[in-house]
């Protein structure tokens, strides 16, 4: 394992717990759409991002509906929520690009929330955030209509990827709001004709 790599990707945890990551930990690439956990397995690692994005979602009834995104220097949560429970996960994990991802066996990340301060803050940050992220995707589907979700869901695209432009599909983007890929369409078409966007087959441009 690069121990150059893992201070500079994570800079907080010190020369000890960098030791521990280099003996326990295993770092893997994924590929786009490649699961880093599905849903109705269980949960043998917590997941560290390096370098990438993660989408996180859940699956009920067929409908699938976007949780978060796990960016670098990030962990999932809710995988930390498993750590303590036998049950399988109800939700899933997948790249948005080619991600590499640390990988740390549950029985250490459960030790070194003991042990390194450092790594009991990204846990505690990590809940903070994600936190907050589902109380405003709460407040979106009770508050805010479908135009307003999907404009959201845009800037937060193009702010994760830092690029305005977006290669989503309609499908792609009515899978993570759980709607329809028609609703998206003509919702698309509003957002393009009040200049907001601008989409050119599978592209989509923010204005």
């Amino acid at each position: 394992m690069d121990i150059k790599m893992l201070e500079n990707c994570l800079p907080d945890f010190g020369r000890d717990l960098i030791a521990e990551i280099d003996k326990f930990g295993i770092i893997k690439n994924y590929s786009i759409n490649d699961f880093v956990i599905k849903q109705g397995q269980y949960v043998r690692y917590l997941p560290i991002v390096l370098e990438g994005s993660v989408k996180v979602y859940s699956t009920e009834d067929g409908l699938q509906f976007l949780l978060y995104y796990i960016l670098p220097k990030q962990s999932c949560i809710f995988s930390f929520a498993h750590l303590f429970s036998q049950d399988p996960i109800d939700f899933s994990a997948v790249p948005e690009e080619e991600t590499q991802i640390l990988l740390i066996p549950i029985e250490k990340a459960k030790e070194w929330v003991l042990k390194f301060p450092s790594f009991n803050h990204l846990i505690m940050a990590e809940f903070q955030k994600h936190y907050n992220d589902l109380l405003q995707t709460t407040k979106q589907i009770i508050c805010y209509k479908l135009e307003d979700r999907l404009w959201s869901y845009l800037k937060t695209k193009s702010e994760n990827s830092q690029s305005k432009d977006l290669s989503i599909t309609h499908k792609n983007i009515a899978d993570d709001l759980g709607t329809s890929r028609e609703v998206i369409s003509r919702v698309m078409k509003k957002l393009e004709h009040e200049n907001k966007i601008f989409q050119d087959g599978r592209k989509i441009k923010i204005v």
